[in-house]
């Protein structure tokens, strides 16, 4: 069953190549690369983790199949130009504002995280703290600062020009610190991935160049894990590909499907804390920190299909490949033609593509994805629609 998924996700690197006019960002391409790489890796490294059942192979080959025939039969529609084009001045500037506003906080963070950590290692003390393990703090994972941060970076990658090159610097600064601060692979390749689509969209730069940036990437990963473990090189290397990469596949055949306490509890888990937080339900939404396994291997990532699987088995994983892959193949489409706002929508899809191997982003992470594409949206909608009478003047006193 391996080797039937591996001659599957080829069939789809190439034909969604051909279906995407060679653009490497399609979501069949990326999906299909992913598990493929996935595959090949746990076929040729010594990993020491049991064979795959045939149970995971087959939920796998229904999760790829369904997304890129999803994806590829809404990319091949054809749509109406979008009216949504034109960014505005004036919230770009409002964001920048915010985004330096939010630093000390960041800062401060960072301060009280090594000072009350206890690991005797500073790089471990900060990644205790991002994941709220520490003591006499808030975790910085909330708040709008997490938003803020990636929405005024991708709006002012989007805009950039030489002359004003410092506005663009100015947020990616701050979105270097917290992935520095928080120690955090995932920031690290957020703003990979959300340069290199923007850019690759914007046709400033081209195949090549993303994966010559793909070895300083995996750098800043494997001396993520170096400093916060204290480990040498070649053994982080490992644990790092048998963790974070074949791992997760292990870990998700100690599933059972439709084992959910409650009706959709993990795809629906946005609904649960709403009806919680207001009153209206006594059920308490699941963490978002899933339950850790000690076996077959010490995680608790058990690749994207996670949260369909567990509710609705076999069938929840095909109908929510289908719903997203549609989505996501939209998306695409619209941002291919030109369109700046889904260039940026389609660049935080990208990074929930990219990470179906590990986890699922979207469902997990509703409503950081819906306050980041409002934040989005809003420039483009003030533009379209004229919304400041007094744009000159007001836009000359905040002006920097």
């Amino acid at each position: 069953m391996v080797y039937v998924i591996i001659a599957v996700c080829l069939f789809f690197v190439f034909g969604g190549l051909y279906c995407s006019k060679n653009n490497p960002f399609a979501p069949s391409v990326i999906t299909s690369l992913l598990w493929l790489c996935c595959m090949v890796l746990y076929l040729t490294i010594d990993h020491r983790l049991p064979p795959l059942s045939n149970s995971l192979c087959i939920t796998l080959l229904c999760w790829i199949l369904s997304v890129n025939v999803s994806s590829l039969l809404t990319q091949s529609v054809t749509y109406k130009q979008d009216q949504y084009n034109d960014v505005g001045f004036f919230v770009r500037n409002v964001y920048l504002i915010l985004a330096i506003a939010f630093l000390p906080s960041l800062i401060r963070f960072a301060q009280i995280a090594i000072v009350n950590g206890s690991s005797g290692n500073w790089a471990l003390d900060l990644r205790l703290a991002a994941l709220g393990k520490g003591s006499g703090f808030k975790e910085p994972y909330g708040g709008w600062q997490l938003v803020i941060w990636p929405v005024s970076y991708m709006l002012e990658l989007l805009c950039f020009k030489k002359k004003t090159w410092w506005r663009l610097a100015i947020p990616l600064t701050i979105y270097v610190m917290f992935g520095a601060i928080t120690m955090s692979k995932m920031v690290f390749l957020s703003i990979f991935l959300y340069t290199g689509s923007i850019l690759f969209f914007k046709r400033i730069i081209k195949l090549k160049h993303f994966v010559i940036a793909f070895v300083p990437l995996i750098t800043v990963f494997v001396v993520l894990q170096m400093v916060r473990h204290s480990s040498q090189f070649s053994s982080v290397t490992a644990d790092f590909v048998r963790t974070y990469i074949v791992g997760n596949m292990s870990a998700f055949d100690t599933l059972g499907p439709c084992t959910a306490e409650h009706f959709g509890e993990n795809t629906f888990r946005l609904f649960y804390a709403i009806l919680y937080k207001t009153g209206l339900s006594s059920t308490e939404p699941v963490d978002v920190i899933l339950p850790w396994i000690v076996k077959p291997l010490v995680t608790n990532t058990y690749t994207g299909m996670y949260p369909f699987y567990v509710d609705f088995g076999v069938a929840g994983v095909i109908i929510f490949a289908l719903v997203l892959g549609g989505i996501y193949g939209w998306t695409f489409r619209k941002a291919q033609c030109g369109s700046n706002f889904n260039i940026l929508v389609y660049a935080i899809f990208t990074q929930i593509i990219f990470t179906q191997y590990v986890a699922d982003m979207l469902f997990s992470n509703t409503a950081i994805y819906v306050k980041m594409i409002l934040l989005l949206l809003i420039p483009f909608y003030v533009t379209k629609n004229n919304l400041l009478v007094c744009k000159e003047k007001v836009e000359s006193i905040i002006r920097f």
